[in-house]
């Protein structure tokens, strides 16, 4: 059991002689608390390869181990395509396509995202839960994380709690900005009058938006983003607001034949590995149907993001 992807190993290095093994797990490895309660159904803290205590005091040299506590998934396995860009043992980067759900929600119970990651669990030989580590709109497409293990989750969750973990999308807005680069921090609420729009609002939920220009043109524009919060239907509702929503967009502007919802494309994450502690860059490029509504709008030019 020691082996397996969901322990944490770790050596006391000289420095940390005589601390308790809680100044270890709660200060280098940086885990917390609340991670560690959930282990009360299951798990625990080894030391050199025996179950032992958070107050017990190491010597250098000493092994640490952490047996983390996983729940069985709930998610209906369901054999749909999935497209997986990057895979470990610990974490799946996949790119969803649009028109898919990431999890079953309202009237959208199954061929979800999810519902493909349970299946793919399953060839796998794992028996873990689904952890998507962040979401997608049903229409966006694009790169999303998905963790195979608590630890992983943790170490990932609070990248993008400190903003360490950069979520870069590509959007086709209509016009061009009047800025090349630009930040918009409206904050955005529900619209009362409609139950799935959001808008911005005054007393909503802050929220930052940064953009650049890649090709600007009059009839669209080409732009990248980098989400600073996470709100629901963020680049679509402050795109929206400003004067230039998102091309296709069936809830802030029109649909567009051929074009499945909006044209907007998560290309780019960048992370460190919670185990490895390498960085990670992965991109992926946007689809087939967003690419020719940008060269039917007028886009010839074919920048090294849309390839």
């Amino acid at each position: 059991m020691l082996d397996h992807p969901h322990v944490l190993t770790t050596i006391v290095d000289n420095g940390e002689e005589g601390l308790m093994v809680k100044d270890i797990v709660y200060g280098r490895l940086g885990l917390s608390r609340g991670l560690l309660r959930r282990m009360k159904r299951g798990g625990g803290i080894y030391l050199n390869g025996k179950r032992d205590y958070l107050t017990r005091r190491v010597q250098a040299g000493d092994k640490i181990q952490i047996v983390f506590h996983d729940e069985k998934t709930t998610m209906e396995p369901e054999d749909l395509p999935l497209n997986i860009v990057f895979e470990d043992e610990y974490l799946l980067v996949v790119n969803k396509p649009p028109g898919m759900s990431v999890h079953p929600a309202g009237r959208y119970q199954e061929g979800t995202l999810a519902n493909a990651i349970a299946h793919h669990w399953l060839v796998l030989g794992l028996d873990t839960k689904v952890r998507l580590v962040h979401r997608l709109d049903r229409d966006t497409s694009g790169l999303i994380l998905v963790a195979k293990e608590p630890y992983t989750l943790h170490g990932l969750l609070e990248q993008l709690s400190r903003r360490e973990l950069v979520r870069e999308y590509l959007a086709i807005v209509q016009g061009c900005p009047a800025e090349c680069e630009g930040v918009i921090t409206l904050p955005i609420g529900r619209d009362l009058t409609h139950g799935v729009k959001r808008a911005a609002d005054p007393q909503g939920k802050a929220a930052k938006t940064v953009y650049s220009v890649v090709k600007g043109g009059e009839e669209a524009s080409l732009v990248r983003v980098c989400l600073e919060s996470g709100r629901t239907h963020q680049i679509r509702v402050h795109f929206a607001h400003i004067g230039h929503p998102v091309v296709g967009d069936p809830l802030y502007s029109e649909a567009v034949p051929g074009l499945t919802g909006q044209a907007l494309h998560s290309w780019k994450l960048r992370f460190v590995h919670p185990r490895s502690k390498q960085e990670h860059v992965i991109t992926c490029p946007i689809p087939e149907a967003m690419l020719a509504v940008w060269k039917g709008l007028g886009g010839r030019s074919h920048p090294e993001c849309l390839k």
